[in-house]
């Protein structure tokens, strides 16, 4: 049985994350968010970085999907580095959107 969603992306977000999805080797979009819903469930982990991000305005949540979608043109994310660069430069959790956006204040 299927439970239909339906989620809106931004668009650097969506073009970030189509570009992902065809470079793992999803079949298609739907496959490639079950996949990541999965890995989740199967991994049980904390979201540090994401859930402050999930909270952030509209406009600085913008920031760090462009700077996502760069990275993800590049070929290349952060792998480790933004997490490092985040413990180094943030001491209260409520301001890791404010890194990611690239506002080290």
């Amino acid at each position: 049985m299927s439970h239909p969603r339906s989620v809106r992306f931004p668009d650097s977000l969506a073009q970030a994350a189509e570009k992902r999805a065809v470079s793992l080797g999803y079949p298609n979009w739907a496959a490639y968010i079950k996949g990541l819903v999965r890995y989740d469930l199967l991994v049980q982990g904390d979201h540090p970085v994401t859930v402050p991000m999930a909270v952030l305005p509209p406009v600085k949540q913008d920031a760090v999907d462009a700077h996502l979608l760069t990275l993800t043109q590049k070929g290349r994310g952060e792998r480790g580095q933004l997490l490092k660069r985040i413990l180094e430069r943030v001491k209260d959790p409520a301001q890791v959107g404010n890194v990611l956006a690239g506002n080290f204040n």
